[in-house]
């Protein structure tokens, strides 16, 4: 028979091709989504191979998105809303003051292996991810509102001093330093870990735990942990002891890792993928024009920027950085190179977020950005050294970079080199500062406020990548802490942000959308930003 003379190898490394021989010859073959709607199991993309499943170490989209499925914390987005609805806490009360928050823990919630979750796992929790010892970036947008955990977290005071206690198994109590309007949204991904496992395996605050190992991890959310074979899939199944397992409908998810947006597309055609994770920028528009049925664009509440390392010369020079910021066009970018729906990004922060709009700072005006180019000491980029650019492997990374490489050619006569790092590898590069400019891009996945977006800048914020230092923003920044009022505390994101974009420590670029491919077979999506992480409302059928 035709099927039997394929080669293995053939077959390994080309399987769209095999299964239409394999269909043709050999009878029908059952497709990965075909499958799946039968077995009940959602088959999705997931973006580049996950650095760890340890929810206190991570800090990437792939991550979080099999982190979500594995934990549940004290609080979750409404799927229609995004507004706090309970989780692993049943109910919580705030006090008059809007400092102490206090969380009613299910009585019916355990952990995957049948031990109890009680408020000493929270609480444990609490002080593994601030903890000096693990060195989390995460605890910035979660548990730096907490009272004293910035002195725990530098080594200057006790874990006894942060505002964070037990009453009970089921009662824990968490003091903010200061009224904060977003605290409950800040904790949608303050995930608990089980101490008895993660101790029984390492130390506290061990980062290459064994407990994070198929077999092993122990969660609290509505699947657990099966396979992981890297750089393949990693499996999960619903978790039967799930205090809501009722109302979860999916068997099962299986995540597969695409560094390359063309074979992912690729794999949902070929009817391997329910759901991808991004979408190719060349097929955006064949999407829209043949199968707008499977093609979702929903804003991200999210930015994609430059950060500049401004200790390097000449990045040191603001009017280099502002120079380097008016010679993108971003409106080209938006409509012909990034496509799906990207607004330019005039400013840092996305409008929307708790009323607050911010006034554009940034443009495009290539005399403006030559003229500042030439007050640095670099007229028509004479003796402007060549810069690089750190991007990841994605194609639609190096496409916008290349564009912006050809502006600032065009218009500045920069030169800039383009390097491409796989996304472990890049994450490494950052901490070490080894960049001139680097690609990043937050998303307020958490709490829906300005502050996700310009806290980070303050002087040894975690997630300040371009190691800046203002003394007047972070004045600013101090004023919000303590204003509750939302008219002042617009008016003071405003100052701050006109005060980033005038400074430039990152250079925005444009505010993004979720762009994917979802099977007609996905059912419960919200149409809400990372709704395709909420998977305890979706199925297949």
């Amino acid at each position: 028979m035709l099927c039997a003379m394929w080669p293995l190898r053939f077959l390994l490394l080309v399987p769209a091709l095999a299964l239409l021989a394999m269909s043709a010859g050999c009878g029908r073959t059952e497709t990965r989504v075909e499958q799946g709607n039968r077995t009940g199991v959602l088959v999705r993309g997931n973006g580049t191979e996950p650095e760890s499943l340890d929810p206190h170490v991570v800090r990437g989209g792939p991550e979080w998105t099999v982190i979500a499925a594995l934990f549940e914390p004290l609080v979750s987005p409404d799927p229609q809303t995004s507004q706090p609805m309970p989780a692993a806490a049943d109910r919580w009360d705030v006090d008059a003051s809007g400092l102490v928050h206090t969380f009613h823990l299910r009585d019916d919630a355990v952990w995957s292996d049948g031990v109890p979750v009680t408020a000493h796992d929270f609480l444990w929790s609490v002080q593994r991810l601030a903890s000096p010892g693990i060195g989390s970036a995460h605890v910035e947008d979660t548990l730096f509102f907490l009272r004293g955990v910035r002195g725990y977290q530098a080594g200057n005071i006790p874990f006894s001093e942060v505002g964070a206690r037990v009453d009970n198994d089921r009662t824990l109590v968490l003091t903010l330093e200061k009224p904060t309007p977003f605290f409950l949204s800040a904790l949608y991904q303050f995930y608990p870990v089980p101490r008895h496992v993660v101790e029984k395996h390492g130390a506290m605050t061990d980062r290459k735990g064994a407990w994070t190992k198929p077999g092993v991890l122990v969660g609290n959310g509505p699947f657990v942990l099966q396979r992981w074979v890297p750089q393949q899939v990693i499996e999960v199944v619903k978790n039967p002891r799930y205090w809501d397992a009722a109302r979860v409908r999916l068997n099962g998810i299986h995540f597969l890792p695409f560094e390359n947006p063309s074979t992912e597309e690729a794999a949902f055609r070929s009817g391997q993928l329910h759901l991808t994770n991004s979408v190719p920028l060349q097929k955006i528009a064949v999407y829209q024009r043949d199968r707008p049925d499977v093609l979702k664009i929903v804003s991200d509440l999210g930015n994609a920027f430059y950060s500049v390392n401004v200790n390097k010369p000449p990045l040191t020079d603001v009017r280099v950085r502002q120079a380097l910021a008016w010679a993108i066009d971003r409106e080209v970018l938006v409509k012909r190179v990034i496509l799906g729906g990207k607004q330019p990004g005039l400013a840092f922060t996305p409008s929307g977020l708790d009323g607050y709009t911010p006034a554009p700072g940034v443009g495009f005006d290539p005399r403006r950005a030559q003229a500042l180019l030439a007050e640095a000491g670099f007229p028509e980029g004479r003796g402007f050294p060549t810069i690089e650019l750190l991007v990841d492997t994605r194609d639609h990374h190096r496409v916008v970079a290349e564009a912006i490489q050809q502006m600032w050619e065009k218009n500045l006569g920069v030169r800039l080199a383009i390097r491409n790092e796989e996304t472990r590898v890049l994450l490494a590069s950052k901490r070490a500062m080894q960049f001139d400019l680097v690609r990043g891009s937050w998303n307020a996945t958490t709490y829906l406020d300005p502050w996700y977006f310009l806290g980070p800048w303050t002087t040894g914020g975690l997630f300040n990548e371009a190691k800046w230092s203002n003394s007047d923003y972070d004045a600013l920044m101090r004023r919000v802490e303590t204003t509750t009022e939302p008219a002042m505390r617009r008016q003071l994101f405003a100052e701050a942000e006109a005060l980033f974009l005038r400074e430039l420590p990152a250079i925005p670029l444009y505010f993004g959308t979720q762009v994917m491919l979802m099977h007609p077979s996905v059912k419960g999506w919200s149409g809400r930003p990372f709704g395709d992480r909420l998977f305890k409302t979706l199925w297949v059928e």
